[in-house]
Parts: structure tokens; sequence; C-alpha cells
């Protein structure tokens, strides 16, 4: 279900900016013409919803999606208007979805995946509020990597693989970024591919190189966005985030140093950058120092006061003083 325009920057529309009147007509458009080559209808008479961002990457287009009480069906002349032979992957987030191709039914819920293929007729409801991750992957990129490639359309996927796990939260995590320049998105589409194939299935060379880039890059990512949501936690200790992960402690520990730095630097630079960003912030003014050191996981001040100092070069009430000179 996912566009692919010309360039990167992102595609979004939601039904509800729509008026009620022109709003299927919209839809009937952007989806059956414009953009996705599916024909949508309401399951039920009541309200249905479709918002939705897209980006398309040399070789990899995603899509986030929130879709309740809507039908959409990939029809032959769909198919003749502008086919492709793209595979897509989904990956369901929240609620429920009904996916049929190849004379095969599947009914997916949150933690669960499917691969279909562009090129063939299918449907896909949305019964129910639901939220999805959609991967178009053309079938050249992925071919090399997985064996019997047209065997895994519509095939199962046991929701509690560890490579599933790691290309859901790893699209979660890169999907908001940029990828501003040719090296960011070539690293990051490469580790999409390989934690595809190895959802899907991969042997020999593949496998290894997959096991190697893509799961490595998705557990170190978690490992991050985990320590960033807890800097706050004063107990925040690499046992805690390992356990989380699913980790032995020394396995973390080898993920962050393989990029030249440890748990504990890690930890103390993104406490001191969300320090700065605080201090620098004119709406929070009023918070002192002291307070906003505490909000961000220290316990010494005078130790704050001296690594903030190192790493910035001026105190933490330099940086105060400049944003109130700046409000003025």
């Amino acid at each position: 279900m996912t566009s692919t325009p010309s360039a990167c920057d992102p595609i979004r529309f939601s039904t509800s900016d729509w008026a009620e009147r022109d709003r299927f007509a919209m839809l009937r458009e952007l989806c059956g013409r414009q953009i996705m080559k599916l024909d949508p209808a309401p399951l039920t008479d009541g309200p249905f919803h479709l918002a939705t961002t897209m980006r398309a990457f040399p070789g990899l287009g995603t899509g986030s999606w929130t879709i309740t009480n809507l039908q959409v069906t990939r029809t032959r002349q769909r198919l003749a208007d502008g086919g492709s032979d793209d595979l897509l992957m989904l990956l369901v987030g929240s609620g429920v979805q009904i996916v049929s191709q190849r004379g095969r039914e599947r009914t997916l819920r949150a933690g669960d995946a499917c691969l279909m293929s562009m090129a063939e007729t299918a449907t896909m409801s949305y019964p129910s509020p639901s939220q999805l991750t959609s991967l178009r992957l053309p079938r050249r990129m992925l071919a090399p990597l997985v064996s019997n490639l047209d065997d895994a359309v519509m095939r199962p996927v046991p929701r509690d693989l560890d490579a599933l796990r790691l290309l859901t939260r790893y699209t979660g995590l890169s999907g908001g970024l940029e990828l501003a320049t040719p090296e960011l998105r070539h690293t990051v589409i490469n580790h999409v591919y390989d934690l595809v194939a190895l959802v899907i299935g991969t042997s020999g060379e593949a496998a290894a190189q997959a096991n190697g880039g893509g799961i490595r890059a998705a557990r170190l990512a978690a490992i991050k966005a985990d320590i960033i949501q807890n800097l706050d936690r004063h107990d925040l200790t690499i046992g805690v985030i390992a356990a989380r992960q699913r980790l032995t402690p020394r396995h973390a520990q080898r993920l962050l140093e393989a990029e030249g730095i440890t748990f504990s630097e890690f930890v103390l630079r993104q406490r001191l950058i969300r320090a700065h960003r605080l201090l620098a912030d004119p709406r929070l003014l009023d918070r002192s120092i002291s307070t906003v050191a505490y909000e961000v996981g220290f316990g010494d001040l005078s130790y704050f006061n001296r690594t903030f100092r190192k790493l910035y070069g001026a105190t933490p009430s330099d940086v105060r003083a400049a944003t109130r000179r700046e409000r003025r």
C-alpha cells in the first residue's frame, strides 16, 4: 500500500482533513488513481478513516497507517493500470487486519506480519481501528537474499520470531528520521532488507550477512532508544536495559563499544544533551538548574556542573543566562 514518488519527501493525508461529503470520493481518487492503485470501500455504513505517512527511498517504500472500517482491493484492472512486481511486507501494530491473496486468507493482529505480492490481486480489510507499517520491497533487491521468495508470499510468520520483533522496532525507530544523506539512507535500507530476509527465511551466506548487519543495527538502535526514554531513572544500568532487550549485559555493552562508546559514556552524554535542551528552552526559565539536573538523572549537582562544562565549554548558569537574554 506504499507509493513510490520520485523524492524522499513524505506524502501525508488523512480522511479527517476532508469534508465528510467529499471524503469517499477523494479517498477513491487517491487510492485508485493517483497513489496506491487500490479500490477502497467502507465495510459497514458507519464512519471510516484512513491516515498515512508514506516515504519512497531508492529501493524501499515505507508507510505508516491508521485505518478503520475500510476494505481495499487490488483488482485486475488496477494491475493493468500500473502493476508492479514489488513485494509488500505488512507489520501490524494494533487492531485486526484480514488479508486475502492466492486463495488464502490470514487474520493478522498486533505483532503479526505478512508478505504479499503487488503483482497479484489482493484484498485487505480493517474491521476495527488498526495501525500498521508497510514496507514496499522491489523483488530484484530481495530475491538474492531469500531462497524460493515466492513461497514466502502469504506464508504465516511466527509472531515470537526475534527478527520480526527487531524489524518492527527498527522500522519504528528509523521511520521518523529524515535520512537526509545518501549514506544514511543506504545504511538504513540495507539493515531493513537484512531483517526482512531473516523474517521470511534466509540461508547460507545471506543469512550470515543479515545476522551481522540488520540484527546488530536493530538491537543497537533499540538499546539507545531504551536508554533515552529512561534517562530520568536513577537506577538506570546496563543490566536493566539488557534484560528489557532480552540480551546479556555483556552483549549489550559490546554493541555500544563497537561504536566506540561505553554504556556509561552514552548515558552521560544523552543526559547532558537533554539538560542543555531544557536549560535553553525559554518556556522553562522558572525551572531551577538543580531541578533540571535531577530530572535528567543526575544525583550530584557538582558532577553535573563539571561534566556539563566539559562538554559545552560553558556552565549550566551560562546557558540559562544566555536564554534569558535572548528572551528579552
